[in-house]
C-alpha cells in the first residue's frame, strides 16, 4: 500500500511539471481488466485500444498518455482521474463520471460523451472535434482553448463556463443553433 501512496504522489508530482510520469504498472492493468475496479491505479502510457471497460471505478485514476481509441468505457466512474495528453479518440463514454477529471491536451474526436458528466472538469487544449455532447454536463468545467468544432452539444448544461477561448465551428450548441464564429 505505501508503494502505490508512493508512485501517486511521483505521478502527481508529474502532473504539476516536476518529475517525469511513472509508466503503468502491469499489476494495475491487469487488476483493471480482471475485477473492473482499479480506483487511484497508475496506467500511465498504458495500451487499452479498444477495450470493453464499461462499468469499470478508475475514481483518482492516473492515464496520462494512455490509449484509449475505441474503447468503451460507458457508464464508468472517472471522476478525478488525470489524462493529460490520452487518447479517447472514437471512444464511448455515455452517462460516465468525469467529475474534476483532468483532460487536458486529451484527444476526444469522434468520442460519444452523450450524457457524460464533466462538471468542475479541466479541458483545456483538449480536441473534441466531431464529439458527440448531447446531454453532457459541463456546469463549472474549464474549456479554456478546447476545440469543439463539429461537435454536437444539444441539450447540453454549459452553465458557469467560460468559451472565449473555445474554438466554435460548425458546432451545434445546446439550443440546436450552429456556432461559425471561429470557421
Amino acid at each position: 500500500m505505501k508503494s502505490k501512496l508512493l508512485i501517486l504522489v511521483i505521478t502527481l508530482l508529474g502532473v504539476l511539471g516536476l518529475t517525469r510520469p511513472v509508466w503503468a504498472f502491469p499489476a494495475d492493468v491487469e487488476m483493471l481488466l480482471s475485477t473492473r475496479d482499479c480506483p487511484v491505479c497508475i496506467l500511465n502510457e498504458a495500451d487499452l485500444q479498444d477495450a470493453d471497460l464499461t462499468q469499470v471505478n478508475l475514481k483518482v485514476a492516473s492515464l496520462m498518455n494512455a490509449n484509449l481509441k475505441g474503447a468503451d468505457l460507458s457508464g464508468s466512474n472517472l471522476m478525478l482521474a488525470y489524462f493529460n495528453d490520452a487518447d479517447l479518440s472514437g471512444a464511448k463514454l455515455q452517462a460516465v463520471d468525469l467529475n474534476g477529471a483532468v483532460l487536458t491536451g486529451t484527444k476526444l474526436v469522434g468520442a460519444d460523451l452523450t450524457d457524460a458528466v464533466l462538471t468542475q472538469a479541466d479541458l483545456n487544449d483538449a480536441d473534441l472535434t466531431g464529439a458527440n455532447l448531447r446531454g453532457a454536463i459541463f456546469v463549472g468545467a474549464r474549456l479554456g482553448t478546447a476545440n469543439l468544432e463539429d461537435a454536437d452539444l444539444t441539450g447540453a448544461n454549459l452553465r458557469g463556463v467560460a468559451r472565449m477561448k473555445v474554438r466554435f465551428c460548425n458546432t451545434t450548441m445546446p439550443d440546436g443553433a450552429i456556432e461559425n464564429r471561429d470557421c
